[in-house]
């Protein structure tokens, strides 16, 4: 279907509520027992009218302000965005994934170790700053809890949508439109001569391009707000007609495929790529090749820009059973198809081919998840580990983690607080892959 662009005033995003379309049921919130089982009882957290209104007041559009805030308001702000930004609406397709609700009570009693401490996983996703969190095996819920967000919310993704605009190059690869080992140039003339010529897809696949322009969110004077200024998010006054130019303005810091840094504007330049290649709007083909397969039960939205580009980097904004739909591409239960989107091709790669060398040194990233069991990063994914899990996280405290050998998918969503306090749900969903409890 045709994606829209529009901006809400009221969004359904909080109006929602589940209807008897959906093949599972409702999951209420999650109230932690003495065993940490989610319990049944409680009232999913709402915003009082007054509350969301004095949000409303004091926001303005600098990430400065409503993100780095933390706390309710910063929450307002992930699970209502589209009151706030404009959006592309990716409309449900009518036929919805099942996910039959099969609790396990060992998941949910599983005792976690964390910076607060070891506790019972029902307990930990109740006193930590996680929004929701769900677990899949083989295609059932077995785990599912909404202490700060109500199951039909729509909460931004932030960084784990970086794994869509890869997926995107990947269904382009498929069919002979990308070589990811062509400069980008080569399919994207107007960066011949820029920094960007000569490096190989695959190197802004894998946040190597040597271009200088590293994440850097409190830097308002950087090259990375220098490029998304100009792009229109989130401050949309200081978008430029055509803000691909800025790509052309940036200076080369080493040679590619050397060295991971982590930069969003690597998957914009993907954005572009598929945009260009496709002949389609990115939201378009997205909502067509990809989201459109998800079986998503509900409508979901993709940031935009004033002159309609993708905010292909942060954007995307579904329910966290939505999230964990699209977690199933990558597993058995959910590559069943005879054409499934994420191709076996693209699985090995994930999994088998990336390159350790890119990340050598980076003592952060091999302690991520708590186990030293990082190999590589790949194909926007931050991490993948020896045994080939995969996990992307998100600004704030979003996560997917992914593990094919187990038919496993864990997905999150968080706010951090405003004392910068970030759930470690990437430690946890570690912690619950090798529990033993998803390996029959």
């Amino acid at each position: 279907m045709k994606c829209k662009l529009l901006l809400m005033a009221l969004c359904l995003t909080s109006s929602h509520a589940y209807s008897g379309s959906d093949p599972s049921p409702a999951a209420p919130r999650a109230q932690a027992s003495q065993n940490g089982s989610p319990a049944s009882a409680g009232v999913p957290q709402s915003f009082p009218s007054g509350q969301a209104e004095s949000f409303h007041q004091q926001f303005t559009p600098y990430f400065t302000d409503w993100f780095f805030q933390g706390g309710d308001y910063t929450r307002y702000v992930l699970l209502n965005t589209p009151e706030f930004f404009l959006q592309s609406v990716f409309n449900e397709t009518g036929t919805v994934t099942s996910l039959p609700v099969k609790p396990n009570p060992k998941v949910a009693a599983f005792v976690i170790s964390s910076k607060i401490g070891e506790m019972p996983l029902g307990r930990y996703v109740n006193e930590s700053p996680t929004d929701g969190a769900i677990v899949v095996h083989k295609g059932k819920i077995v785990f599912e809890a909404y202490p700060r967000m109500k199951p039909m919310d729509k909460h931004l993704w932030f960084s784990i949508s970086k794994t869509v605009a890869s997926l995107a190059v990947s269904v382009l690869e498929q069919r002979g439109l990308i070589d990811v080992r062509k400069p980008v140039d080569f399919y994207l003339s107007e960066l011949k001569g820029s920094a960007w010529a000569g490096v190989p897809v695959i190197d802004v696949l894998d946040m190597a391009s040597g271009v200088d322009c590293s994440e850097a969110h409190a830097d308002l004077k950087s090259c990375f707000w220098d490029f998304y200024n100009a792009f229109g998010w989130p401050v949309s006054e200081l978008a430029k007609d055509d803000p691909w130019q800025t790509l052309q303005e940036m200076k080369r810091l080493r040679p590619s495929g050397e060295i991971y840094d982590y930069s969003s504007v690597n998957t914009e330049v993907l954005n572009r790529l598929v945009t260009v290649v496709s002949g389609d709007r990115y939201a378009d083909f997205v909502e067509r090749e990809i989201w459109g397969r998800v079986g998503a039960q509900s409508t979901a939205f993709l940031t935009s820009t004033p002159s309609g580009n993708a905010f292909s980097a942060g954007g995307m904004i579904s329910t966290l059973r939505d999230l964990a739909r699209y977690g199933l591409f990558f597993v058995p239960s959910g590559r069943k198809a005879d054409n499934p989107v994420v191709s076996d091709a693209l699985l090995s790669r994930i999994q088998k081919e990336g390159r350790p060398e890119l990340t050598k040194g980076l003592k952060y990233a091999h302690e991520y998840l708590g186990d030293n069991s990082f190999h590589h990063n790949t194909y926007q994914w931050d991490i993948v580990t020896v045994e080939g899990d995969f996990y992307k996280a998100g600004v704030g405290g979003q996560g997917l983690y992914i593990s094919p050998s187990r038919d496993l998918v864990i997905a999150w969503f968080g706010t951090h607080t405003e004392k910068r306090e970030h759930n470690q749900m990437q430690r946890v969903a570690r912690q619950l892959a090798k529990s033993g409890l998803f390996d029959d």
